[in-house]
């Protein structure tokens, strides 16, 4: 294998490991990936970032132009609800013009999520290759996901706003607010299940969306933690901000995500959905593999688990398929 053909594909060997030294857990599993794939987890993340550049180029354009809000209208008389007037008017643009710089996003997002459910089982992947043959296999249910995931911030805010005012004069208009508001919450807690079962099985969109929401409400509390752990390195250069100033706090956010943070997200997603996928859908398909990169369970690990389902909870789910549903390779 040539020069070229190892920085397109990747090395193909790995040692070998005895089933001893296989992790016993998830959460081990995504630490010893993170240590053996962190620098490949750059060159992830730098594929992505094309995609995600118009993004951090808008979201910058509007964080400037906020900036430059002139704060001494807050003396005049009527100040405060003009200056909230026109932060207001610069929030409306930025969202509109999101809308096309997240639904290009899609496609590469397939990609990223193909590699990184095989990093996350501990299996081989052809970086560039794998990346590639998944984003053009998945194209147009990856782009009918980002469409929809572009309308949700503007649609949040709107709702927010709008029947906001209406509940100052009528409470009843909190009951449309809520069911937006709990809509968009589903919604994003079935994103990191979307791509990685889209890569993953023969679906169509409609199948695709319904499995992805039974399966995001009967892991709800995975679901709220794999966002939650997305977001500490904000809420952490949050804390800083407040120390150091935002202009230093956004340099440190754009750089995380230029080198990290976007494979670093469908990594930790990648993680989570193998799990849920292995408790709900990979049992009911035949020939699929179930805790892939895990050391194989003894007897009496059988049996403790069998205790834990028992005293399991959640509700019976009923998984939709397609007649040609079955997993890729």
């Amino acid at each position: 294998m040539g020069i070229f053909d190892r920085i397109y594909y990747g090395k193909a060997g790995k040692r070998d490991y005895s089933e001893m030294d296989m992790p016993k857990n998830r959460v081990s599993l995504f630490f010893l990936v993170l240590k053996d794939h962190l620098f490949d987890l750059i060159k992830v993340n730098l594929l992505q970032l094309i995609f995600w550049i118009p993004f951090l180029v808008w979201t910058y354009i509007n964080f400037m132009a906020l900036q430059s809000i002139d704060t001494a209208v807050l003396s005049e008389e009527n100040g405060a609800a003009q200056m909230l007037s026109e932060m207001s008017g610069y929030l409306m643009m930025w969202l509109i013009g999101l809308i096309p710089c997240i639904a290009i996003t899609g496609p590469s997002s397939a990609g990223a999520a193909y590699v990184m459910r095989n990093w996350a089982r501990d299996q081989h992947a052809f970086l560039f290759s794998d990346f590639k043959d998944a984003f053009k296999g998945n194209w147009k249910q990856a782009l009918g996901v980002s469409v929809m995931t572009s309308f949700a911030p503007i649609l949040t805010y709107t709702a927010v706003m709008y029947y906001g005012q209406l509940a100052d004069s009528n409470l009843a208009m909190m009951l449309p607010l809520m069911l937006v508001l709990c809509v968009m919450m589903i919604w994003s807690l079935m994103l990191p299940l979307l791509y990685p079962m889209m890569i993953g099985y023969e679906l169509t969109f409609k199948n695709l969306l319904k499995n992805s929401m039974l399966m995001a409400l009967a892991s709800l509390p995975k679901m709220v933690l794999s966002r939650l752990i997305t977001l500490i390195p904000l809420a952490v250069l949050f804390v800083f901000s407040i120390y150091y100033g935002n202009m230093i706090v956004m340099l440190v956010v754009v750089l995380y995500y230029l080198l990290f943070g976007f494979a670093a997200s469908r990594l930790i997603y990648a993680s989570f959905a193998n799990g849920i996928f292995d408790k709900y859908l990979n049992p009911h398909i035949e020939g699929a593999a179930v805790g892939m990169g895990l050391r194989p369970q003894s007897e009496d690990d059988l049996l403790l688990d069998d205790d834990d389902d028992d005293e399991d909870e959640d509700a019976p789910l009923t998984v939709a398929d397609d007649d040609d549903e079955d997993e890729d390779n």
